[in-house]
């Protein structure tokens, strides 16, 4: 816990998949499944890592496309790339959708999303489109003031845009968001960038990046997010 850090928090934010949705091994496994259902033979994680390559190549791209036709993009270019000569089986990319779709929450969500909800004002911020968060949310009963997807935003995070439109809705200023987040690049990065305070969810303890971007505070589960919200409560 940083004990020096002060600021007036207006507003907590968080990141969906990998932070209050658990997708742990649901890419790896729908790559092994849109393998097979291609009749393709490949190393299933040198294929997978190298689709999650291709998918960050083209999000850094200038020209903003929905995340489901960036995957189909980086999929091709992967398929290419293993030297597969045939062509890709209708529907085999619905897999991974179903999959996220039915992602469950991490147990201890619902607790620290409605505690953050009876003192600030609360958003979800989402690398995402539309259509599959708005089914994960409808199944997980968690509620926001506000939603913001990439999808939204024309934007992905690290952007400042993406936190931009969820500061704007929240009607708060960077300095007054605390955003909680799993991974350092999009939700510590992006969120020290915007001006907001950083929760950086280390639940597999990596090592903090060379990058001179420092986390406000580091947690390895969602649980320690309390004693982070009566931190803020606390300085008030």
């Amino acid at each position: 816990m940083n004990t020096a850090y002060r600021r007036k928090i207006r507003a907590v934010t968080f990141d969906a998949y990998g932070t209050l949705f658990n997708i742990e091994g649901l890419h790896s496994r729908a790559t092994e499944l849109i393998l097979q259902h291609n009749s393709f033979v490949a190393d299933v994680p040198s294929f997978h890592s190298l689709w999650d390559e291709h998918t960050d190549e083209l999000i850094k791209g200038e020209k903003f496309d929905k995340l489901w036709n960036v995957f189909d993009r980086a999929l091709d270019l992967t398929f290419k790339d293993f030297g597969f000569q045939g062509k890709r089986r209708q529907g085999d990319l619905e897999t991974w959708l179903r999959l996220i779709e039915n992602c469950s929450i991490y147990p201890d969500a619902p607790l620290v999303v409605e505690t953050a909800a009876r003192h600030f004002k609360t958003a979800l911020i989402s690398n995402t489109d539309n259509y599959e968060l708005s089914i994960a949310l409808s199944r997980s009963g968690l509620k926001f003031d506000a939603v913001v997807t990439s999808e939204n935003a024309r934007a992905y995070k690290p952007s400042p845009e993406i936190f931009r439109q969820a500061a704007d809705i929240l009607e708060c200023r960077p300095e007054e968001i605390l955003h909680v987040g799993d991974s350092y690049n999009a939700d510590v990065v992006g969120a020290k960038n915007f001006g907001a305070a950083a929760v950086w969810l280390n639940r597999k303890k990596a090592r903090l990046p060379n990058s001179g971007v420092r986390p406000d505070f580091q947690v390895e589960n969602l649980t320690e997010i309390l004693e982070v919200i009566r931190y803020f409560l606390e300085a008030e």
